[in-house]
């Protein structure tokens, strides 16, 4: 130490670093070139070929057969990866999943043939045990010439499967061997990779919405849905003196975004609205439904016409069968589900037959809500809107979704204001109408935000969670 600087350690000058060795911001170039060559590629991939690949897979699911992927080094993981996004990722709850296998996952069953016979027939022959006709081989080699990977596709049309190959920026020999490709247009095989897992998650999407659409179907024709979303929300105010309580913001977009895009989901694009207290609330967020991929019919009521009312005032756009949901729920339900059991409870009906099913969920609040007792067979036999207190012979209520038959409209009155749980319903059960109740199970989540109270709870409850969420619990009242 020296001077005045005893008992101080003085640093030494800093030498001034480059760019590079700062860090690394010199490599951002290589890292932007990078990014924009596979956004460039992006642009360039065959969509068409892509829904080809989903409609390969689609038939697969519905006929039961299995997928199998094939691939070396990166193409392997890409496999993998496809295997649980196929099996997984397009999980249908109720519905049988898709069978997916990758013929690079059993370590001990590869080496085996590798060591014994040869690397090239290790997945074909791991292929010639497991596969049936009408199975698909995914092979994917960014090359297009893996030998082991090309010897699987010839083993998969001599067992009579469908192939597909995913393959990097010429095809390869692979191209000319599947009977669909789909090839990743960039340079470098590390991005013709990336490409490869964009194709798989652009496949799971897809695949999932059509086998939830098709859950819903009748017939091959999606079914329609209506919205009740004309009431004046009064429970709300002051938050619907200016707003119609449809488009009240949950999760940071309008309710009523969230429900249509739940109905989508399932396939459903054609959705009537019905409109009163402050229209263009509505009317001018969602316009006709196309930025939501969806079709949108609104009616007007100059005076409000009920529950059954608006939707008797629809009965032209309702001509076949139609999902309801009162306009205060926000739920993920499996409609699918929901959708089946309707239409197992009226097979046997004659053609053109009235009937209904309503979703039911356990009510703590009797006296605020519709009570429902079904028999064994799910039939409904009783139905009292708002009991007085201390009459429910349930604890079941409407839960505020409904599945029905266009028939039903014959027994709502037109042009004046008709209720479901006063009018409607009652008189049914008078008639012998078929209803039918089907018990939302636990694990869905389905809440009323009809009153400031339940609102303020939906703000936190909403998006529900996978694990650990509330069962669907009581409506506040209809």
């Amino acid at each position: 130490m020296q001077g005045g600087s005893a008992g101080v350690l003085c640093p030494r000058p800093r030498k001034r670093l480059s760019a590079r060795e700062e860090g690394g911001l010199s490599h951002t170039e290589s890292i932007d070139r990078c990014i924009a060559a596979v956004t460039d590629a992006l642009a360039k991939l065959d969509r068409l070929a892509i829904a080809k690949v989903v409609d390969e897979f689609l038939r697969a699911w519905r006929e039961g057969a299995t997928l199998f992927f094939a691939g070396n080094g990166g193409s392997a993981a890409t496999a993998a990866h496809f295997v649980v996004d196929m099996s997984k990722g397009t999980a249908v709850p109720g519905r049988p999943p898709l069978r997916a296998i990758s013929l690079t996952d059993n370590l001990p069953s590869l080496t085996a043939w590798a060591n014994d016979a040869s690397y090239d027939v290790a997945m074909s022959e791991r292929l010639r045990a497991l596969a049936s006709p009408g199975d698909v081989l995914v092979a994917i080699s960014c090359s297009g010439t893996s030998r082991n990977v090309l010897r699987a596709v010839q083993t998969a049309h001599a067992l009579g499967l469908r192939t597909i190959g995913l393959a990097g920026r010429d095809g390869g020999r692979l191209k000319d061997m599947v009977d669909v490709c789909v090839c990743a247009p960039a340079e470098w095989i590390g991005q013709q990779e990336d490409l490869h897992m964009v194709i798989d998650h652009a496949v799971t999407l897809a695949l999932r919405e059509a086998m939830l659409a098709e859950s819903t179907r009748v017939d091959g024709t999606a079914v329609k849905a209506m919205i009740l979303a004309a009431g004046e929300g009064t429970r709300l105010r002051p938050l619907t003196h200016a707003l119609a309580k449809a488009v009240l913001p949950v999760g940071g977009k309008p309710a009523l975004e969230h429900v249509l895009e739940w109905l989508r989901s399932y396939g459903i694009r054609d959705v009537g609205v019905n409109l009163h207290h402050c229209p263009e609330s509505i009317t001018s967020r969602f316009s006709d439904g196309e930025r939501l991929g969806m079709r949108l019919t609104y009616s007007r009521e100059p005076e409000l016409l009920g529950t059954a009312g608006g939707v008797r005032a629809l009965a032209s756009f309702l001509d076949r069968r139609f999902v309801l949901v009162y306009g205060d729920v926000l739920t993920d339900l499996d409609l699918g589900n929901l959708v089946q059991y309707h239409a197992e409870r009226v097979a046997s009906l004659p053609a053109g037959a009235a009937a209904l099913t309503m979703a039911l969920c356990k009510s703590e609040r009797p006296s605020e809500v519709g009570i429902v007792e079904v028999d064994a067979r799910g039939r409904v036999t009783r139905f009292v809107e708002k009991p007085a207190p201390g009459t429910a012979f349930s604890d079941l209520s409407n839960a505020g979704v409904l599945v029905l038959e266009p028939g039903i409209l014959d027994h709502i009155p037109a042009g004046r204001a008709v209720d479901f749980g006063q009018d409607v319903f009652p008189a049914l059960l008078e008639r012998g109408v078929p209803m039918f109740g089907w018990r939302i199970p636990d694990g869905a989540y389905l809440a009323d935000y009809g009153t400031l109270e339940a609102y303020a709870k939906v703000q936190v409850e909403w998006p529900p969670q996978p694990a650990g969420r509330q069962r669907a619990h009581e409506r506040q009242g209809l």
